[in-house]
């Protein structure tokens, strides 16, 4: 019987390491108690240009190309899987000389082996994935902002025709021809729908967005608004408004759906602008902070009554209000935008001053391994250790 159970492990070994050699992917076998690789796949070699042989001798070399922000998170997690705790699956950045960072999903399995306890890990390559879903997110910011920004411009134009229109509708002597005053009527009301059809439109887009489950990635905060914001500033300086955004020097990073997030600030922006007059300032501060990174948006507009303040949040809240282009709304962008902070486990709050202006301030928590701002040399000094 011990013969049979011994030639069955034995079959087993065999056949876990044709299938790890005939994988595409990277996978290795560590020793926690002796601190070394016992087994590394082919892969390994056409994948990250090591050699099996030499792989214990080639991990300092290896691991010195972890993208510096990856570190101590790797770090923190290793300490870990090391343990047989939250054996999660993370994504972490290897640089290139002259290329794009190469971007892994790094899978851990632990097992308590008699012997001794191993961690077997699987390094998926991610990069074209991680590269189409930047793109993706670039593209969704860009039509977001695209949107709110012509539709703020479009809706204050239509509104000013059909006021006009209604005007002159009103002040018409009695002697002009009654075709004069039906075509000024429908020039109020094809006004009216279009406005109403852009509003639409937006809510529409957003509520979508809203909708999708969520995709959760660790990101650099400041890197995925960079662009969006940018695109406010352009958009909103063509257009003769006043906008301004301040983002960190350094990385801060935090677990995000990043296309929900930025349409939470790109709402947010609109919604400033929807109530700060055309020589008012609307400006977007990000900030890391010790435990959690704050986006702040505020303007010098009129500012929200003190009585809607406890309403604001509510769907359908009573607190809505024109805009004072006569943009309508239906109560439904501030919880949504609650809603979604409040997934990533954040907060979103105001504070107002009628006829100063407002604050949304939105708060969410650092990613794990804030200890990735840590000199480059203890960061390492603890993965693998």
């Amino acid at each position: 019987m011990f013969f049979l159970f011994s030639r069955a492990m034995l079959d087993f070994a065999a056949l876990f390491l044709a299938q790890a050699n005939a994988s595409a992917q990277v996978h290795f076998v560590y020793d926690i108690a002796a601190g070394r690789v016992i087994f590394v796949n082919h892969a390994y070699e056409q994948v990250l240009f090591g050699t099996g042989a030499g792989v214990n001798a080639e991990l300092p070399a290896l691991l010195a190309r972890i993208h510096p922000d990856d570190r101590g998170y790797l770090a923190e997690h290793w300490a870990r899987w090391v343990q047989g705790e939250q054996l999660s699956e993370i994504n972490v950045r290897l640089q290139r000389v002259n290329e794009s960072a190469q971007w892994f999903a790094a899978i851990p399995y632990y097992h308590p082996a008699a012997t001794g306890a191993l961690l077997v890990c699987t390094l998926h390559d991610i990069s074209a994935a991680k590269h189409h879903q930047a793109n993706s997110d670039l593209f969704n910011s860009r039509k977001n902002v695209t949107l709110e920004v012509l539709s703020h411009d479009a809706s204050g134009a239509f509104i000013m025709i059909e006021q006009l229109a209604q005007y002159l509708r009103d002040e018409l002597p009695a002697a002009v021809k009654p075709e004069v005053g039906q075509m000024l009527k429908m020039l109020e009301n094809t006004s009216r729908e279009s406005v109403k059809m852009i509003r639409d439109l937006i809510r529409l887009e957003f509520t979508a967005a809203v909708a999708t489950n969520l995709k959760i990635d660790r990101v650099d905060v400041g890197e995925i608004l960079r662009g969006p914001l940018e695109q406010l500033h352009i958009g909103y300086e063509l257009l003769g408004h006043h906008f301004a955004y301040e983002l960190p020097e350094v990385a801060v990073y935090a677990n995000l759906d990043v296309s929900k997030f930025t349409q939470v600030v790109i709402n947010l922006v609109s919604n400033a602008m929807k109530f700060t007059r055309d020589e008012g300032h609307v400006r977007v501060a990000v900030v890391g902070l010790f435990d959690r990174v704050r986006v702040e948006i505020s303007d010098d507009g009129i500012g929200i009554p003190a009585p809607m303040l406890p309403y604001l949040f509510e769907r359908f809240t009573r607190a809505r209000r024109l805009g004072l282009r006569g943009e309508e709304t239906v109560g439904l962008g501030l919880s949504l935008c609650k809603t979604i902070v409040e997934w990533h486990e954040g907060t979103l709050s105001v504070a107002s001053t009628e006829g100063e202006g407002s604050v949304f301030t939105v708060e969410i928590p650092l990613a794990e391994g804030v200890d990735s701002r840590l000199p480059d040399e203890l960061a390492a000094a603890v993965v693998f250790s």
